[in-house]
């Protein structure tokens, strides 16, 4: 995504990796998505810990990360990836599959 308008209060982030794009063991950096705005960035990478990192920054405000350990995945199958953020509720929350996987408390207003 290139830097565009979003909103960071509230929103949601939907994709899908197809089989055989990814392979989520092996200790290696796969950005999988950054965009910025003024008020601040969302990022997303497969670290080299094997483990899904999604990042929300608020210039200002601070940062909140959400991570879920994605090594089980198997890369011969496709896989849905959801991120949801909203500062009214103080919450993000990670989905992988359609399945919770994992969430994070914002701290900022």
């Amino acid at each position: 995504m290139a830097d565009t308008k979003f909103n960071l209060k509230e929103g949601s982030i939907n994709f899908w990796i197809e089989k055989h794009k990814v392979e989520f063991a092996d200790n290696k950096i796969t950005p999988m998505f950054q965009t910025n705005s003024p008020e601040g960035s969302l990022f997303m990478v497969k670290d080299n810990d094997n483990k899904l990192k999604f990042f929300h920054g608020y210039l200002d405000r601070g940062r909140t990360d959400v991570e879920y350990d994605v090594s089980g995945l198997d890369p011969n199958k496709r896989h849905m990836f959801t991120i949801t953020w909203s500062m009214k509720n103080k919450e993000i929350i990670m989905y992988v599959d359609t399945k919770k996987v994992a969430s994070a408390t914002i701290a900022y207003d």
